[in-house]
């Protein structure tokens, strides 16, 4: 289970967090292509975050192309090499 450390009284919002906190794990190799990321219901209860959080998190993530939803099955790591320039 992905597992980070927030800094709660910080400037940047949670979801930022979270987001730099995956980013990071994609792009360094710990999260590889094709592992399925916790469901968001999941993630958050986990690391004790609201849903929306971690949703606002994984949209971004989506729309930079390091994830993708698969209906009814997940979100996904995705290939970086053909999708980060």
């Amino acid at each position: 289970m992905l597992t980070y450390v927030f800094d709660r009284k910080g400037k940047a919002p949670l979801y930022e967090q979270l987001y730099d906190c995956i980013r990071r794990d994609i792009t360094s190799g710990r999260l590889r292509c094709g592992a399925k990321l916790p469901s968001k219901r999941t993630l958050a209860e986990h690391l004790g975050v609201s849903k929306v959080t971690v949703e606002a998190a994984y949209a971004q993530l989506a729309a930079e192309g390091y994830i993708i939803s698969r209906p009814q099955s997940g979100f996904y790591v995705t290939d970086i090499g053909r999708t980060r320039k």
